[in-house]
């Protein structure tokens, strides 16, 4: 199991990932500065130098103390600061004034490289006027006692700085940025990783919702402070390396020595405790083989807390639970974070397996008393079960890896997932489930009784065939029931690919409620939003595009095979993000006199879904890309208008939306370039030939450059779509 954890680490290692982005790309035609910011920051100025060294004329690194570079051999000069982590001290500021002040030193013809990784928040800061490092301190300190989401740690954190929420962008006079990151955040999102230093946000939001953090002063401080500002030019944003790639090395390498492997993606956003009671209640059950996830799951701390850190308290959790089940099969588990460095435990995570430790009721009550101190450090330390810390040179999250052997004979029901399906021991296969295995002898009714629930466990539907479920459902309430229900029981790894699902048939019409009426497009009436009637139409069209997206993301899911499981993860994610969308809008119609169904409407989003209902490759490329893309570009000034009409609450609604939307394209581009990648195309003239042949001239300006770069687009492609539309 270390093996497969340095292969993870191998794969996601910041050199590696940063000369494989940067071999094919050449450098510009003008002076390079580089700056290095984060754990990952001296491993990626390797990858840098070894790919672009000529160009480079200067670098800033700023990373955590004991993790230099070696710096003598480079060919440009490299300034080294030190800062600070988990909590931002002294260093952290003096990091903070260095990055400054080497932004404002880039000449405005030469362009910067930022190389930038998790760490970010803490190493580097330069706080706004009237914060005192005392009171940043403060915040940092309860904010991880907190084991809040990252977003919302970050969204705080950006409130107090003057590098964080694009500011450090607002410091460059270069017109040619460039910024390479590896994500330590789910989601990748580039506003998340480091806080965001060259991702402004989309608007200043001063009336953010204040999460309780048990620090009474922080809303005092919040409305002293002035938000950061709206969002200006955002650079490029390429991401080289994310927890996604860490769990694939680990399932390669496990089927490499021939054994099955599932990769089962991120954790469910939930703290320690109930991540393990649903992990645990899964590997009872769960096939034999290897089973990879990733992620953080935050440990809420006691006031009074020992040492260890978010992997080793997950260790212990599982172990805990399952002891307390009596070792129902064997099992080897191996937490780790991939930064080397969990919490403050001085390891980089922990093991257990092939019964060790001894289940004795010594061992449990110290592994008891660590969880509840959360002082896990020490209990792995003294069983000799550490992962031992070292320099990684990068940080995607943590890894947890758990080898599963049989399926302990006569132990407790059948396997089942969270749907109550059976599942057998083998992978790809379903139980009978049989109660006459294991009662005796039964008349002549109840045997056939039970034969006919045999047969019915043996025909439990896989998740395509539940997509399928949802996708048919016709009340837009229950569908959105139906699709977090749907993602929940994915992630939790509660359900499987069944071969033996139904083949994907052509659905003319997905579940959709009798109204709204579906007319033509150049049907719909055209109102402006001075009107209450105008405001009330847009939105509701707008409302009728999520619960279109609903049934595409979950038809993605449903109707394409044999793609990886990240695939139906993916998608599952993107339908349960626009079942919450169009949640949030029709509650928003309701709020203004009108609800969904009220006005009539068109059904160009579907019609492209069955057109493209044959080859996932056209899928990604013409819906995502094309028709959902399309709202990158024009929601902005849906949202300018509705500014201008005053209507406030229904701005915030679209700006959530908008960030969102561009994960969802991005899904989209990646899954549509893995599939062009896969049949030897080029991803970028493929595209291109496939606008051409389907849809010539329909693809239209305004075109709202950032988000589309930041959604997958490359500039080829964006020159082609302007040269397309007259404007190259």
């Amino acid at each position: 199991m270390l093996d497969w954890y340095g292969a993870a680490l191998e794969t996601v290692h910041g050199r590696k990932a940063v000369r494989a982005a940067l071999a094919d790309e050449p450098p510009p035609q003008r002076p390079v500065h580089l700056l290095a910011l984060g754990k990952a920051a001296d491993a990626m100025l390797q990858g840098a130098a070894g790919a672009w060294g000529a160009a480079i004329t200067r670098a800033l690194v700023v990373g955590p103390d004991g993790s230099a570079a070696e710096v003598v051999r480079l060919p440009f000069p490299v300034r080294r600061q030190v800062g600070n982590h988990p909590v931002p001290a002294a260093e952290s500021l003096a990091a903070g004034a260095a990055v400054a002040e080497f932004l404002q030193g880039v000449p405005p013809e030469d362009a910067l490289l930022v190389l930038l990784s998790g760490g970010a928040s803490s190493l580097a800061e330069w706080p706004r006027p009237g914060v005192h490092l005392a009171e940043l301190r403060e915040l940092n300190e309860h904010l991880l006692a907190a084991g809040l989401d990252i977003r919302i740690m970050n969204a705080l954190r950006g409130r107090f700085s003057r590098l964080k929420a694009g500011g450090a962008a607002g410091l460059c006079r270069s017109g040619d940025v460039r910024i390479l990151f590896i994500s330590d955040v789910p989601g990748d999102s580039p506003a998340s990783v480091g806080s965001g230093p060259f991702w402004p946000p989309e608007s200043a939001d001063a009336a953010m919702t204040v999460p309780e953090i048990g620090w009474p002063e922080l809303e005092t401080l919040l409305r002293r402070l002035q938000p950061p500002p709206a969002a200006g030019h955002r650079p490029i944003h390429r991401l080289v390396a994310a927890n996604g790639d860490a769990r694939a090395a680990v399932r390669r390498a496990a089927r490499a020595e021939g054994l099955d492997a599932w990769d089962h993606g991120l954790f469910p956003e939930a703290s320690g405790l109930p991540v393990a009671r649903r992990l645990v209640r899964f590997l009872r059950h769960a096939p034999a083989g290897v089973h990879v996830w990733g992620g953080e799951a935050p440990v809420p701390l006691p006031a009074r807390s020992g040492r260890g850190g978010r992997a080793q308290h997950l260790a212990a959790l599982l172990l805990l639970f399952w002891l307390s089940r009596g070792c129902p099969r064997p099992i080897a588990v191996l937490s780790a974070a991939t930064d080397g460095v969990d919490g403050n435990s001085g390891a980089a995570g922990a093991w257990f397996g092939d019964r060790r430790p001894a289940a004795d009721a010594r061992i449990r009550a110290k592994l008891r008393q660590a969880v509840r101190e959360a002082d896990t450090a020490g209990f792995w330390e003294g069983l000799g079960q550490v992962v031992p810390g070292r320099e990684t040179g990068t940080n995607v999250m943590d890894l947890l890896i758990v080898q599963l052997g049989p399926v302990a004979a006569g132990r407790g029901r059948k396997p089942a997932d969270a749907a109550g399906q059976a599942l057998s021991p083998r992978a790809g296969t379903r139980t009978s489930g049989d109660p006459s295995a294991r009662q005796p002898k039964l008349g002549a009714d109840a045997g056939a009784k039970a034969r006919a629930g045999a047969a019915s466990a043996r025909r439990q539907p896989g998740v395509q065939a539940l997509a399928l479920r949802a996708l048919q459902v016709r009340d837009p309430a229950r569908k959105c029931e139906c699709v977090e229900r749907l993602l929940e029981a994915w992630q939790v790894g509660g359900l499987a690919v069944v071969p033996a699902d139904p083949p994907p048939m052509r659905i003319a019409m997905p579940g959709r409620p009798e109204r709204p009426q579906l007319v033509r497009p150049q049907d719909l009436p055209r109102r402006g939003l001075h009107t209450l009637r105008g405001r009330q139409a847009l939105l509701h069209a707008v409302t009728h595009i999520e619960f279109n997206a609903i049934n595409l993301a979950l038809d993605a899911v449903y109707r394409f095979r044999g793609l990886p499981a990240e695939y139906i993860s993916d998608w599952l994610q993107v339908a349960a993000e626009e079942a919450r969308h169009f949640q949030l809008l029709a509650q928003r119609l309701t709020q203004i006199g009108v609800a969904y169904g009220d006005f009539p409407a068109h059904n160009g989003l579907w019609e492209m879904a069955v057109k493209t209902d044959v080859d996932p490759m056209e899928r990604m490329a013409l819906v995502p890309r094309v028709l959902e893309a399309r709202g990158l570009d024009v929601t902005p000034g849906m949202i300018q208008r509705l500014q201008a009409a005053g209507d406030v609450d229904s701005v915030a609604v679209l700006e959530v939306i908008q960030r969102e939307e561009v994960s969802h394209v991005a899904i989209g581009s990646h899954w549509f370039r893995h599939l062009a990648v896969q049949r030897g195309l080029d991803p970028e003239q493929t595209f291109l030939d496939l606008l051409a042949r389907h849809m010539p001239g329909r693809v239209r300006p305004p075109f709202a450059l950032d988000a589309r770069l930041a959604a997958g687009f490359s500039l080829r492609e964006m020159q082609a779509l302007e040269d397309q539309a007259g404007l190259g």
